[in-house]
């Protein structure tokens, strides 16, 4: 009962928050976006029942939400300083709701799984744009059923620009390509197949169809010249070891949170490890390949075993299992005709910021038993908000997340934290194994992988008050109750 009046107390508190809350009145962008049941034509033969989002203009410009073809929603192009407002129309047989993944946004427009709308309810969010000029999804967020309805199709994308970002002079137009990776398990009449099997649900539900922007078998035509690609990993659970097929090494320029610093990057790695809902930007220049060269995006074989332990040990005996992955197509690059216009690796600017000086940290233990998912021993609750974790608007704090102490499945964790952007400072253990060369720690994130065994400390500092929350972000995970709330508030 005490849950309960104090999860009124807060709500109620959020109204009266000063006006970078509040709706603005007049945006600069009004969206309207529509979740419901659908049939697309993903494969040959029968169309496949999915869930969509689908959307209009309601005002500003035009190319603000750009449909796709297949049953990924629409893509965002949002510019940072603007004023948004989104509608959203609940269609679905259940309640749902949107989360801007990465964007940091007042309470109330976070998207909370507290905050889930019934059928044929309508919510409307207000925000600024805030973020650095970079690639962020959206999803949604209702709790328990997150992993399943991502898995039906819900999911898009927000690119944010910055008109500060085009004076770097990187690749645009159709040279700026975008690649939504996930799996699915398909049945003979073309129906996504999601299991509720136990070991699926302790791994994750992973697949054997790769899909990439809604299509199998992909390909992009790719003429012979610099291209940016943004890799997004919109799988329930995956984890890729992404990889050119001809060996060449990956430019990275970019993390969740956007360009990295010029001293950060740009990087060159043998290959990019990528957790369910991170991104990394690459610049490649296609202009050394020949016309019609064999070149693909693969996600090459590792192997990680997770099983029993705690107390620092990782993995033990008893119930092991393979979280690797196998070697996958991801898709095909076809190299075009015409002459080759070579580009030089961009000058990123900037350099990385100096982190204030955290005088608090906070521990999170990472578990996994019983078919449950346990942050600081506790599974998630909507009006469990007694225990918190309780943070400063504005005062910087170290976040640890401890995946070594804690008795259960060793399991990895990506971990997301709403309503901010982070820095990794710190990974002990060696939990990534075989995995650890392209593990990206640089740069801004809102989501990290932590491997088993490991603890990894984050540095940040929440600039919107009320309440939020974190979670994995392996969905089912998140929604076997591996989540918890986090309050912001002055003091």
């Amino acid at each position: 009962m005490r849950a309960a009046i104090l999860f009124v107390v807060i709500l109620v508190s959020l109204a009266g928050l000063p006006s970078r809350v509040r709706a603005a009145a007049e945006p600069d962008v009004e969206l309207e976006l529509t979740a419901a049941p659908d049939e697309v034509a993903v494969f040959k033969g029968k169309k496949t029942p999915v869930w969509r989002y689908t959307g209009k203009v309601v005002k500003g410009r035009k190319e603000s939400l750009i449909p796709g073809d297949s049953y990924l929603g629409p893509t965002m192009h949002l510019i940072r300083g603007e004023r948004v407002r989104i509608h959203f129309v609940n269609n679905l047989p259940e309640a749902s709701i949107i989360h801007w993944h990465g964007l940091i946004v007042p309470h109330a427009a976070d998207g909370l799984p507290s905050m889930a709308i019934k059928p044929k309810e309508r919510k409307t969010y207000d925000f600024t744009v805030v973020n650095p000029a970079g690639t962020y999804p959206y999803h949604p967020h209702p709790h328990m059923r997150t992993a399943t309805q991502v898995y039906r199709g819900l999911a898009g994308v927000i690119i944010i620009h910055d008109p500060a970002e085009d004076k770097i002079g990187l690749p645009n137009g159709k040279q700026d390509l975008c690649v939504v990776i996930q799996d699915r398990r398909v049945d003979a009449d073309n129906k996504f197949v999601y299991s509720e099997a136990m070991m699926d649900m302790v791994s994750g539900m992973r697949g054997d169809t790769i899909l990439v922007n809604g299509r199998p078998d992909a390909s992009f035509p790719i003429e012979r010249r610099p291209h940016r690609v943004r890799l997004f990993n919109a799988s329930n659970s995956r984890i890729y070891k992404l990889a050119w097929s001809d060996g060449s090494p990956m430019h990275v320029i970019g993390t969740d949170g956007g360009l990295l610093a010029g001293d950060e990057g740009p990087q060159k790695r043998p290959f990019v490890v990528l957790g369910p809902f991170e991104r990394v930007e690459l610049w490649e220049d296609f202009s050394t390949r020949k016309p019609g060269a064999d070149l693909s995006l693969i996600s090459e074989k590792f192997a990680m075993n997770a099983g029993m332990g705690g107390r620092g040990r990782g993995p033990g005996m008893g119930m092991m299992m393979n979280m690797g992955g196998e070697k996958l197509r991801i898709a095909r690059m076809e190299i075009q005709e015409g002459e080759a216009k070579p580009g030089v690796l961009p000058k990123l600017p900037g350099t990385k910021p100096k982190l204030a000086e955290a005088k608090r940290e906070v521990t999170t233990t990472l578990a996994f038993r019983m078919m449950r998912g346990f942050l600081n021993g506790r599974e998630y609750k909507d009006d469990d908000l007694l225990d918190a974790e309780k943070l400063k608007l504005n005062e910087p704090v170290i976040w640890a997340f401890d995946n070594g102490s804690e008795m259960g499945m060793q399991l990895p964790h990506p971990m997301h934290i709403h309503g901010v952007q982070f820095r990794v400072i710190e990974r002990k253990g060696n939990g990534a194994g075989e995995l650890a060369k392209g593990v990206i720690d640089d740069g801004w994130k809102d989501t990290v992988l932590v491997f088993p065994g490991e603890t990894v400390k984050v540095h940040l500092r929440p600039t919107e008050r009320g309440l939020f929350i974190y979670h994995c972000h392996i969905l089912e995970h998140e929604d076997m109750g591996m989540m918890r709330h986090f309050s912001v508030a002055d003091k």
